[in-house]
């Protein structure tokens, strides 16, 4: 039996593989699940090479910080998901940021839901980081 998380990753997948906003998943009929794009950036890389796109996306009222097929950075110890207060992150306070968790892979599609608590219009970029070191391997500033 397939969870609602993965139905919902199914339909953000079909929303950014096939056209953006507006694409329906598969799970159900098109008027119920249009999903809309809220945030994008184009990623950037700091102390590793970093590319490719994060988008938060909301889907059947929860929000995601998807990452797109081209998402390209390096393996790397203890590496992490943030949506970060800065455009350009620059310190790691626990107060400057919110952790999505580890880093799926280390590149293409990837998605992760925002806690329901969380305001997302309240975070300026995505972030791949490593705890252990302290390290920025990249970030995607996000344009409204």
């Amino acid at each position: 039996m397939r969870s609602a998380n993965h139905v919902a990753a199914i339909g953000l997948v079909s929303i950014l593989t096939f056209g953006g906003v507006g694409a329906i998943t598969l799970s159900q009929p098109a008027t119920a699940n249009q999903g809309q794009a809220q945030q994008a950036g184009t990623f950037v890389g700091v102390d590793h090479p970093a590319e490719g796109k994060a988008h938060i996306v909301t889907n059947e009222g929860k929000n995601y910080l998807v990452f797109d097929d081209a998402f390209q950075s390096h393996e790397g110890p203890d590496l992490f998901v943030l949506l970060h207060r800065s455009e350009v992150p620059e310190s790691y306070a626990e107060t400057d940021y919110v952790n999505l968790g580890d880093l799926q892979k280390v590149n293409g599609m990837q998605v992760y839901e925002i806690p329901a608590d969380v305001d997302p219009s309240t975070f300026k970029s995505a972030v791949v980081w490593c705890r252990e070191f302290n390290v920025t391997f990249g970030y995607a500033p996000f344009q409204n």
